[in-house]
């Protein structure tokens, strides 16, 4: 049987890895941004408007970039 404590903690999963997600598109875009890539490419690329592109660029400046591979 399902536990109370069991769905508490699958909830908070599903919170973290939306949250880590976001970071990720965050991040990476502001990254794609920054190697030279035109807005509209991404845009075209992401589907996205261009306030969510200037957002998440924004964004994902600020957070801390994954180590170089």
């Amino acid at each position: 049987m399902v536990t109370e404590a069991e769905l508490k903690a699958l909830d908070e999963q599903y919170k973290q890895a939306i949250k880590a997600a976001e970071c990720q598109r965050a991040t990476t875009i502001a990254r794609a941004i920054d190697d030279g890539w035109a807005q509209k490419d991404v845009i075209t690329a992401t589907g996205y408007s261009r306030e969510t592109i200037r957002r998440l660029t924004a964004e994902g400046r600020k957070l801390p970039q994954p180590p170089s591979s």
